[in-house]
């Protein structure tokens, strides 16, 4: 559940945070496992859609997911991570987008790099990772 009051709240599965809340208008949204995590993270998107219609929504997925992406809705933009040195234009892509918000649902070392490549001011993930890779938390800002 994603609501706005003032501050970004998002309570999925045990991402629980509290951001401000500003004009949002580029987001990005970290999916790096595989199907079925990218199927559990569906209802995020819509409801991110919900508080923020106007936003450009972005997802980097995995390229397993690759076939499931045309079922994921409200996404505006996709980028395909392929685990080889192609994945060096995905960076460049990232870094150039210069998003206002980043989640991480991957929660992993590859995402907190794309997490920080983002230039987004606010970074999110999940508490656990706060709680259990100090050096990655650093990526975030909440």
């Amino acid at each position: 559940m994603i609501s706005m009051r003032g501050d970004l709240k998002i309570v999925l599965g045990g991402l629980k945070t509290a951001a401000p809340c500003r004009k949002l208008v580029k987001i990005l949204l970290l999916q790096l496992k595989r199907i079925g995590d990218l199927i559990l993270t569906t209802p995020a998107v819509t409801a991110l859609r919900e508080s923020f219609p106007d936003a450009q929504l972005t997802i980097v997925v995995s390229s397993e997911c690759a076939d499931l992406l045309p079922a994921v809705p409200n996404v505006d933009r996709t980028l395909m991570a392929r685990r080889n040195p192609r994945d060096l234009a995905l960076f460049f892509s990232v870094a150039a987008s210069r998003f206002d918000c980043c989640i991480d649902f991957t929660r992993n070392d590859r995402s907190a790099f794309l997490a920080l490549l983002s230039g987004a001011r606010e970074r999110v993930v999940s508490y656990r990772v706060h709680q259990q890779a100090k050096m990655r938390a650093r990526a975030y800002t909440d």
